[in-house]
């Protein structure tokens, strides 16, 4: 079974909603493919207002107060070196991408740490030679496929896949390439969309809950 998870490092909410998909899948006892695709959480390059600071500085708040999230700040929406848009940091990851999946996957962490708990904007190319170094990866490959206008559009192609599957908002969850779960839900939210679609396509019985 393929599962696509539309994120974004520089949100908190998609680092608990991808958390809980990990640890529901750990439990559901069948095959599955997980890829992550970008969905930005600011698409425009537009320096965020005030309000629009404010609205993700609280977003933030909230999501630091689930248990995966604790160590989150909102530092990154409060600074005045605040994202205008977030497509570099996911342009970032595609380009790691070409080194493996495994360094997609350290670069990620770095970031998420970088911005979501020392509130450093890692949309900046000195940032993001930094973390991508700091993650291990080949530095002077990753810069050559950053600058690549192939790599961003690979980014923005992805996001318009996601908006033509009518999703709006990260993060999303794409079972099968039929179902959708938009939004960051409970483990065991998580873990009974995915029994329900087993036992619907694929003919296997859910296990039974007791609770």
């Amino acid at each position: 079974m393929t599962l696509v998870l539309y994120e974004d490092p520089l949100s908190p909410w998609c680092f608990v909603a991808e958390l809980r998909i990990r640890a529901a899948l750990e439990e559901v006892g069948f095959a599955y493919e997980l890829r992550i695709e970008p969905f930005p959480l600011r698409n425009e390059p537009r320096a965020p207002t005030s309000s629009e600071r404010r609205a993700l500085a609280r977003a933030a708040r909230r999501a630091a107060r689930e248990p995966e999230a604790a160590h989150t700040k909102p530092d990154l929406w409060l600074s005045k070196d605040a994202p205008h848009t977030t497509i570099p940091a996911l342009t970032a990851l595609a380009a790691a991408r070409l080194q493996g999946v495994g360094k997609e996957d350290a670069l990620r962490s770095a970031m998420r740490d970088a911005a979501l708990v020392r509130g450093i904007n890692v949309t900046r190319k000195d940032v993001l030679y930094e973390l991508a170094h700091a993650a291990g990866l080949d530095v002077p490959r990753f810069a050559l496929a950053l600058a690549a206008p192939a790599t961003e559009r690979r980014v923005r192609g992805a996001f318009e896949d996601a908006l033509d599957r009518g999703i709006q908002h990260a993060p999303a969850l794409v079972i099968g390439d039929e179902w959708v779960v938009v939004g960051a839900k409970s483990a065991d939210e998580y873990r009974g969309v995915l029994r329900r679609y087993v036992a619907a396509k694929l003919g296997i019985p859910p296990a039974r809950t007791v609770h």
